[in-house]
């Protein structure tokens, strides 16, 4: 199993959740006038610029990690970002989590879960394979 990677993985997808964050408590502070003008200006408050840097980095980690996984493996993963950011919300700006959301929270863990257990399932199937592009082809 390649756990390098799948920490890669989990780190982007935190630093991912982060920048969410700081997206929001940087437009939070802009106020409500909505207007293009405003949220441009924003982006140079350190909160947005803050969150933007995360999602650069969150980037580069990802692309780390994608040499060493399958995209069908790695990119169901991203769904832990949708529970981060809920419970980041939650805890950090004082947003609501009700019933309903955190039931939904859990069926998005059962299924990163599920493709998670896919990998020792997958590779302990099938059989050694030399890439396409290694081969000449």
């Amino acid at each position: 199993m390649p756990v390098r990677a799948i920490v890669m993985l989990l780190v982007a997808i935190s630093l991912g959740a982060g920048g969410q964050i700081c997206l929001k408590i940087g437009v939070n502070q802009l106020g409500d006038s909505g207007g293009l003008m405003s949220v441009l200006r924003g982006i140079f408050t350190p909160y947005v610029f803050g969150g933007f840097m995360l999602y650069g980095l969150s980037s580069i980690i990802y692309l780390m990690a994608l040499q060493k996984l399958d995209l069908s493996y790695a990119y169901p993963f991203v769904a832990l970002s949708f529970v981060m950011v809920t419970v980041l919300s939650w805890r950090i700006l004082g947003e609501t989590l009700p019933l309903l959301r955190v039931v939904g929270l859990v069926f998005i863990l059962a299924g990163v879960l599920t493709v998670a257990a896919s990998y020792r399932a997958e590779a302990a199937h099938a059989p050694p394979v030399e890439p396409a592009l290694e081969r000449g082809q």
